[in-house]
């Protein structure tokens, strides 16, 4: 199959795949974005160049599910470092091995660590045991630091007023990036990876061309017309015009 075509029919799958490789391990809004950003990259770099390595021997959903768990391998390392067992774990074998993996390296709790190892076939420990082993392998500082409390979220040394300003800024952000979605949905199903690759991932009008085989001058009054109706969509729902700035400000 041509690998434009296999990437716009299979966008989803991607976003799907990336998506839960990121929850299992811990990983959640910006940074899985942006891991679901590098692999739509990677998937369109040099002409499709992952892509045009299918030679049908498996389906195309599995086939993406092994490339990407191969990325998320490499942005883990790229991100945190290579990580090394400890010679304790490895005496002890595998399931010490994996058990400690999820926990220091991926920060899961002792649950969720239980549950990742129970998904594995080769694993069939209980739980009193995995509670064993962990309390008998060295304890190591986790490798990541919850982000959860960003300077975002901090006290500022203001009003109460403020706080009641800043919740009725955010709640109206938040409509307006549903109103975005429902209209995004509505669209016709090349319309809407368009929109995403050249607005939510910020490809250039050249790449998306590249990317969907699409004549790049075409595509300049295309981008204007879906972006008319996007605007037209969300007035509809009484998004005012201070949230559809992006929309249209020029892009590369």
């Amino acid at each position: 199959m041509d690998p434009r075509q296999v990437y716009a029919d299979h966008i989803g799958v991607i976003e799907r795949i990336a998506e839960s490789l990121c929850r299992r391990n811990g990983i959640h809004g910006a940074d899985a974005e942006d891991f679901a950003s590098e692999v739509k990259l990677k998937l369109l770099q040099d002409d499709y160049a992952v892509l045009r390595k299918h030679r049908g021997t498996c389906s195309v959903q599995t086939f993406l599910t092994v490339v990407i768990a191969n990325l998320f391998r490499d942005h883990r390392i790229k991100m945190w470092g290579k990580w090394r067992s400890s010679a304790e774990a490895k005496r002890r074998g595998e399931t010490a091995v994996l058990l400690e993996a999820a926990i220091y390296r991926d920060g899961q709790t002792f649950d969720e660590a239980c549950n990742t190892l129970s998904r594995n076939g080769r694993v069939k420990v209980d739980r009193a045991e995995l509670r064993k082993i962990l309390h008998e392998i060295p304890h190591r500082v986790p490798r990541r630091v919850d982000d959860g409390a960003r300077v975002d979220d901090l006290p500022a040394p203001f009003g109460a007023d403020d706080g009641v300003i800043n919740r009725e800024r955010d709640e109206r952000l938040q409509a307006a990036k549903d109103a975005l979605s429902r209209a995004v949905a509505q669209l016709e199903r090349e319309d809407r990876v368009i929109i995403r690759m050249h607005y939510f991932e910020g490809l250039s009008v050249a790449d998306v061309a590249r990317g969907l085989g699409i004549d790049q001058k075409r595509l300049y009054p295309r981008l204007k017309k879906l972006l008319e109706e996007l605007c037209a969509r969300l007035k509809g729902d009484g998004i005012g015009a201070e949230y559809l700035e992006w929309l249209n400000s020029p892009s590369p």
